[in-house]
């Protein structure tokens, strides 16, 4: 257990850097992947708001039903763009809302893909 909390730690501090170094402001949630249903990871540039649910697994991540339905709720109160953000060799990122309709590992969008559709 303690060997997986460094893995998405360590993943979720990567994932951090990457976005601080193109000007972003961002928080790592304390509470995450607790009882408490909040994102990973936070990032706020000129007023857009991401929120990132991060997963570092070898294989497909899958969110539990309560934990997609919770975070879908959050974004929607913050007004928050919400990713599912997967670390295996590099990161692949699906829009939320479109979790049910996709896969991850044939319609992820790269971090240089998303970075470019939000025109950062």
């Amino acid at each position: 257990m303690i060997k997986t909390y460094i893995k998405g730690a360590k993943a979720e501090r990567d994932l951090a850097k990457k976005l601080k170094d193109l000007g972003f402001g961002v928080i790592r949630a304390a509470g995450s992947g607790g009882n408490i249903s909040i994102p990973d990871l936070v990032a706020i540039k000129r007023g857009r708001i991401l929120a990132f649910e991060c997963k570092a697994w070898k294989t497909k991540p899958k969110l539990k039903k309560q934990e997609y339905a919770e975070f879908i709720e959050w974004c929607n109160r913050t007004g928050a763009l919400g990713f599912l953000a997967w670390k295996n060799k590099d990161w692949l990122f699906l829009n939320i809302k479109e979790i049910k309709n996709q896969d991850i590992d044939a319609d992820g969008l790269t971090f240089n893909d998303l970075m470019f559709l939000l025109n950062t």
